[in-house]
């Protein structure tokens, strides 16, 4: 009997012993599996030394040389100098459509969207959002002529309207949230943004929806051809952001303290004013966290 004792003491002890084997092991690889998925685009560019990217043409974020096809602007120059900063380069593999970004971070395209898209909730469903490196006002614009909207732009919410917009960009999330009731002329993705205001003049669409920049340039170059509907108050306001896949939060951070970099030290600022002046009035920029002493 005490034999048998000792043996059943004996195998209950090699149970103990394997299952805390057994834990120790299992904790060890959720462990490396949780920090490879945290980190796994940020893994792939540290060892690449190269962040791929992905972009949409939208001066003065990203302006694209017909000719040569060489990209400038605001976006462009950040990222390159955050890269650089990081001790990396940027690759800037591929322009895409609108409604193509976050289909391009989730296949891995791109590790991110270097160009200008707008902070709004339905982007935030499928993808992390980079430090803001300015906001954009978003207004309502109509024909020259057309006045019935002055002072209530809410009376477009109907169905005697039609709104023009382009899939997959801002203007079809603003018709969708703000003016359910009107109905909608939408466009491919590709579509240049000036075309949204062609089809209002043409008499296509009553009102359109786009930032302040891209209609200041259209009016600058189509004088009388169309109004600002909302001057009194923005219709809504975004904050410019680059895009990366969602739950890439190891990458994002390494992005927004570069981001914040740059903000804090004074690039940002003097890059904005490099292109500001083509687009008077539609960069609300952001405020440094700190105040110098006097």
């Amino acid at each position: 009997m005490e034999q048998q004792t000792t043996n059943w003491t004996k195998i209950l002890s090699i149970v103990v012993v394997a299952s805390i084997i057994v834990s120790l092991i299992t904790v060890k690889l959720s462990g490396t599996s949780t920090q490879v998925a945290g980190a796994g685009v940020y893994d792939k560019v540290v060892k690449a030394g190269v962040i791929k990217s992905c972009y949409v043409v939208f001066p003065p974020a990203v302006i694209k040389d017909p000719n040569s096809g060489k990209i400038s602007g605001i976006f462009v120059e950040a990222l390159d100098k955050a890269a650089q900063n990081m001790g990396l380069k940027v690759d800037w593999v591929a322009e895409v459509g609108w409604g193509d970004q976050i289909e391009a971070l989730n296949t891995g395209k791109c590790d991110i969207m270097g160009s200008d898209s707008w902070s709004n909730s339905t982007r935030g469903k499928s993808a992390e959002f980079i430090q803001p490196l300015y906001y954009s006002a978003i207004n309502a614009y109509v024909k020259a002529s057309d006045f019935r909207f002055d002072g209530d732009i809410s009376i477009a919410n109907n169905a005697s309207y039609k709104l023009v917009t382009i899939d997959g960009e801002t203007s079809s999330a603003i018709a969708t949230q703000k003016f359910p009731n009107a109905k909608t002329l939408q466009l491919p993705q590709l579509t240049d943004v000036s075309q949204l205001f062609v089809n209002v003049v043409d008499g296509k669409a009553d009102m359109t929806f786009q930032d302040a920049g891209t209609a200041y340039q259209y009016m600058k170059n189509n004088p009388g051809k169309i109004r600002n509907a909302s001057p009194v108050k923005p219709l809504v306001v975004y904050g410019d952001v680059m895009m990366v896949k969602k739950g890439e939060f190891v990458f994002k951070s390494a992005i927004d303290n570069a981001m914040i970099e740059l903000l804090n030290n004074g690039f940002l600022d003097s890059t904005i004013s490099k292109y500001e002046k083509d687009y008077p009035g539609s960069i609300y920029r952001v405020n440094v966290p700190y105040v110098v002493p006097k």
